[in-house]
């Protein structure tokens, strides 16, 4: 039996001013063939779970293609075509094949088609043609079309925020899989889209509204019928129709029994909708927070710049925060400015450098913050995620400096990238676990590593594109009236 599989992943901001080019998905690391197997194996990832249930179950798994790149703007066209182009040259050149496994994101936009992953999806159907079975993962946070559903045969969304169940979602669409093929089941989806269009800061699958959702979808997935339920809170920031909260429900060969369900747990998220909102302190509730430390860290974090939501990574208010303050024994990750770890290369460890520190990418996070600043350490800034979530995965910040002001250490970086494991400030020198406090971008995924270590998690919201003010966007796309755009009811 032979399965192909590939992945193209890319969640997109389309108010971000940073295009996503195909340079860009370069940068991030295209793995092809049998590099995937080396650099994916064993890591929290959905590929890791096709991997494994190709050793389990002892079918050859043909990877083309891997490649995941950080939120940012609007996909190009060419990057979109170049690559879906490599992944169809690929199927075809490695037929007969018995099926398709894809690590989708579910909220990516491109120039030739908003519905970036109804464009993957698609076309890899019109070239595998409607007897072979297309099984694709997809994001907790995917915005999910009609078309995505009708050209797949399953849709397997993560369970969990943060995402640290990604391997188990591999593993399962890969056992659905193996069931299409020995003919076991005949999957039969409905999609539900209640009109909510709900930011992510309270949307971690461990704390309300969504634990009550994944719980009463666990009880639905019960049924002997039911092969998968799958919960998306959607992506606000990619202006796209599509966009908002979504529920898939299949079923084996039952198209009444997945629209019932679908439409009941829909209803379900859509009578919970108000706990979505909030969950982010005022500037002067974190001065307060700050003042009641006992011991630390108390984990503050700027939900307006993060990059995992399409921020440039570099604006500076956190640190402008904590200087204004003076608040001492702090470490920050981090601000993008490969301008600045430029001079701090040029100044060389163990010297002042000053920076116009952030700001540079456009107006919209702040301005650059002027600061005189001790270069502690240069380094390549990669490392390995210790997990949970992305465990065994390497990151690249690119060019890294670490600089110390007033008795704050700041991770500057060449590369956008959200913080979501200890091992980005344990590889730079610095135990988290031993500062007052520990300074972040991010929205939910720092939990998975953070919080077990904070006295407490403080979220703030300083200017930017990813926070959950959506007064802030310029909506042109989404469908209307939608909440909490719009005073309505459904």
């Amino acid at each position: 039996m032979r399965i192909i599989a590939a992945e193209l992943s890319h969640e997109t901001n389309t108010f971000s001013s940073v295009p996503t080019d195909l340079a860009a998905f370069e940068r991030a690391g295209i793995h092809r063939g049998a590099e995937i197997e080396r650099h994916l194996a064993n890591t929290a990832t959905p590929f890791a779970g096709f991997l494994d249930a190709a050793a389990e179950h002892g079918f050859e798994l043909v990877p083309l293609l891997a490649v995941w790149a950080t939120p940012s703007g609007m996909v190009s066209g060419d990057a979109l075509a170049t690559l879906v182009d490599e992944i169809i040259a690929g199927i075809q050149a490695h037929a007969p094949y018995d099926g398709i496994l894809l690590g989708l994101h579910g909220a990516m936009v491109s120039e030739i088609d908003p519905d970036g992953d109804g464009y993957i999806l698609e076309r890899i159907r019109h070239t595998v043609g409607p007897a072979t079975p297309v099984i694709a993962t997809l994001d907790l946070h995917a915005n999910i079309s009609q078309r995505m559903v009708d050209f797949a045969d399953i849709l397997v969304g993560f369970d969990t925020y943060p995402h640290i169940d990604q391997r188990e979602r591999g593993r399962e669409a890969a056992t659905l899989l193996l069931k299409m093929i020995a003919g076991e089941i005949r999957p039969t989806a409905a999609l539900a889209k209640p009109p909510m269009l709900p930011t992510s800061q309270n949307m971690p699958t461990n704390r309300e509204p969504m634990k009550s959702i994944i719980a009463e979808a666990h009880g639905i997935e019960a049924h002997p019928e039911v092969l998968n339920v799958t919960v998306a809170g959607g992506f606000p920031p990619a202006d796209v129709a599509e966009a908002g909260f979504g529920v898939i429900v299949t079923t084996d060969n039952d198209a009444a029994l997945a629209g019932r369900y679908a439409d009941e747990l829909a209803r379900f998220a859509w009578n919970r909708r108000e706990e979505f909102l909030g969950g982010v302190a005022s500037w002067e509730e974190a001065v307060r927070a700050l003042q009641a430390i006992e011991h630390g860290p108390l984990v503050l974090v700027d939900i307006g710049d993060n990059p995992w939501t399409g921020g440039p990574g570099d604006s500076s208010e956190l640190l402008r925060f904590l200087l204004a303050y003076e608040i001492r024994d702090a470490a920050l990750a981090l601000i993008k400015d490969p301008e600045s770890v430029e001079q701090c290369i040029a100044a060389g460890v163990g010297h002042e450098v000053e920076l116009r520190l952030g700001g540079k990418t456009d107006r919209l996070h702040g301005d650059p913050l002027l600061v005189t600043a001790e270069v502690r350490m240069l380094s390549d800034g990669e490392y390995v995620n210790a997990g949970p979530m992305h465990a065994g995965v390497r990151v690249k910040l690119g060019k890294t400096a670490v600089i110390v002001c007033n008795g704050i250490e700041v991770l500057v970086t060449s590369h956008a990238e959200t913080p979501i494991d200890l091992n980005i400030f344990r590889s730079h020198g610095i135990d988290p676990t031993k500062r007052r406090v520990i300074a972040l971008k991010g929205k939910g995924h720092f939990r998975a590593s953070f919080e077990p270590i904070a006295e407490r998690v403080v979220l703030v919201e300083g200017p930017g594109i990813t926070g959950s003010d959506l007064s802030r966007l310029t909506f042109q796309n989404v469908r209307r009236p939608i909440w909490p755009l719009d005073d309505m009811e459904w």
